[in-house]
């Protein structure tokens, strides 16, 4: 590790060193080593194996009222030359009306837990025997269980802010994404289960338990029965209560807010949720999915309540949105791919500027065990996964998923069948003021790229049969 991140502290010096010659006022680089090996599941087997690793550098420069961007993966000198004109020359299409300037540094903390280096050393051949073993329990656990799909990418990686402020600030980490897809047949009925997690550590990797749940769920689905529309009280297991963090995550983002979702733009210190949700960003937390001493700008992580029992508090910002709102950075910039329907590289990205976003999210665990939210609901649904998920009204808050499997009833505190693919269609905001229990444990859950801690929440929603 030292070789290489002297060898990206030198790219980022030579970098800032050119940026100043050229006479640009300030210039910030954001050099990355990122590796990622994936191990793909299709009909039972490996499809495919891979390994890549990424090394580039994203530069910003800023000249009077101009900033501008680029980026390269070739850290020679004269490709650095050309990346310090490419990004003076987009700062001239690129004129602000407002003051900006790249954060100053500040004293960086502790973060544990957030780098392995079994997993970082795990080799190909062992993350491929991990990978067998999803499909292995699963296909041992129901003989009716026929075909597993899924993936497994383990990524470590290094970064490091330089700016002409003087930041300079080192990060590095690991995680493991796992998920895997079970379908159970019988006769001509066919059933789909899922289940999918991610982590810091290896220890944290249970393939087997990821197995066994998805082939669950696919063979509870071979005696479903159809759903009557209806309003319900709706247990969201950990993944679908995660959907929702997730799109709250968004709400909370200054420029998402501004460009995609403004539902929660005039809502500063009103109610938007009901009094046990408590939405808390910690990036600081030990083993967190989300953690890290630093965001992508090398501004020093802090906790924060953006929700504190259900009034908004607060946004989240990056340097340029905290200009844009003459605010201070929260210590929130990412840099990710965000774009509907494009799944992101794993692990971290130089080719893109900073965005605000929570870094870990969750919500406040409550008092209740996820036992006791079932043994506690007389009419209602468990769902445990959530598909397609959308607001389809930004401004009203509207709201749908598709239920498409692990849909359960509950009657009188017990589950009591499978329920056939539906539609859940409401309004969000109703859905988070309904929240009447949250469970008292966290539990990492997600989908596609996309995990947060999560305990479990009831709440009231609107949902329709689709079969």
């Amino acid at each position: 590790m030292a070789s290489l991140l002297t060898s990206l502290r030198g790219a980022g010096k030579t970098v800032l060193e050119i940026a100043e010659n050229k006479g640009l006022d300030e210039a910030e680089a954001y050099l990355v080593s990122n590796k990622v090996l994936t191990i793909r599941l299709v009909n039972n087997a490996v499809f495919e194996s891979k390994g890549v690793h990424d090394i580039g550098v994203g530069l910003r420069v800023i000249k009077g009222n101009m900033l501008g961007f680029s980026s390269t993966a070739d850290l020679s000198k004269q490709s650095l030359k050309k990346l310090v004109d490419t990004a003076a020359s987009t700062a001239k299409a690129r004129k602000l009306p407002f003051k900006y300037s790249f954060p100053k540094p500040g004293k960086m903390p502790r973060v544990a837990g957030v780098y392995s280096k079994k997993l970082a050393e795990l080799p190909s051949e062992k993350a491929v025997e991990l990978a067998y073993d999803m499909v292995d329990a699963s296909l041992a656990y129901n003989k009716k269980v026929v075909d597993n799909a899924g993936v497994l990418n383990i990524v470590s990686y290094e970064t490091l802010v330089l700016n002409t402020n003087g930041v300079s600030a080192e990060n590095r980490g690991t995680f493991f994404e796992a998920s895997l897809s079970a379908t159970a047949k019988s006769g001509k009925k066919v059933s789909e289960g899922s289940e999918a997690t991610a982590g810091r550590s290896l220890k944290e990797l249970k393939p087997k338990e990821i197995g066994e749940k998805a082939a669950e769920m696919a063979v509870s689905g071979l005696k479903s029965e159809r759903l009557k529309e209806d309003t319900y009280t709706l247990i969201l297991d950990y993944e679908p209560a995660q959907g929702v963090l997730g799109y709250i995550s968004y709400l909370v983002s200054p420029m998402i807010a501004r460009l995609y979702f403004p539902l929660f733009v005039d809502k500063l210190g009103k109610k938007v949720a009901s009094p046990q949700i408590t939405l808390i960003d910690d990036p600081l937390m030990p083993n967190g999915i989300g953690s890290a001493p630093v965001d992508d700008e090398g501004t020093q992580s802090k906790k924060q309540i953006i929700i504190n029992e259900g009034v908004l508090k607060k946004f989240v910002y990056d340097s340029f949105y905290g200009a844009i709102d003459k605010k201070k950075t929260t210590g929130n910039a990412i840099r990710t791919s965000f774009a509907v329907g494009v799944s992101a590289f794993p692990g971290k990205n130089y080719n893109g500027e900073p965005i605000p976003f929570p870094r870990n999210p969750y919500f406040k665990p409550g008092k209740w065990k996820r036992e006791e939210i079932i043994e506690d609901t007389k009419r209602g649904l468990l769902v445990r996964r959530f598909h397609y998920t959308r607001l389809t009204n930004p401004t009203r808050g509207d709201f749908t998923s598709v239920l498409r499997m692990g849909l359960y009833a509950v009657k009188n505190g017990e589950i009591t069948v499978a329920l056939k693919k539906s539609r859940l269609l409401d309004n969000l905001l109703n859905m988070l003021k309904n929240v009447d229990a949250v469970s008292n444990k966290l539990v990492v859950a997600g989908s596609w790229g996309d995990y947060a801690h999560t305990p479990v929440i009831r709440t009231k929603a609107h949902v329709t049969s689709i079969d």
